[in-house]
């Protein structure tokens, strides 16, 4: 890889934010990781930065998930945008806004990990800027 990726953890929750930070490294070592607490900090960091992937939880403050996703549908259609939920009815409404993937919670490691693998292995791979 000649360009470095940029990947954006979007979640409120620290816990989960951090746990998902570690699963990205883990998975994408080479990877720029960058962690988001709401939507609307990820919109700024994506307007600055660019991304390869963006994976957000759904329910936030600020800015949802869903939000953010529209957000970043009106200037890119192709960053793969993986959306967590413990809300059942939003995967129809994700999917339909141009979701790469949604997972309920509580997410595993395994999920995350196949995602993030699918999404580079499938997307293309371009400046961060």
């Amino acid at each position: 890889m000649s360009t470095q990726r940029h990947i954006l953890i979007v979640e409120d929750e620290e816990q989960v934010r951090d746990f998902l930070s570690r699963v990205v490294r883990r998975v994408a070592p080479d990877a720029t990781v960058t962690a988001a607490s709401n939507g609307a900090e990820a919109l700024e960091v994506f307007a600055r930065l660019g991304g390869d992937l963006i994976i957000t939880d759904h329910r936030m403050p600020v800015m949802s998930g869903m939000e953010l996703l529209q957000a970043v549908r009106q200037v890119s259609r192709s960053t793969p945008v993986i959306i967590i939920s413990a809300d059942p009815t939003i995967e129809h409404q994700a999917r339909a806004s141009g979701a790469t993937a949604f997972f309920f919670k509580p997410v595993t490691l395994t999920e995350v990990s196949q995602a993030v693998r699918n999404c580079l292995e499938t997307a293309p791979q371009g400046p961060a800027a």
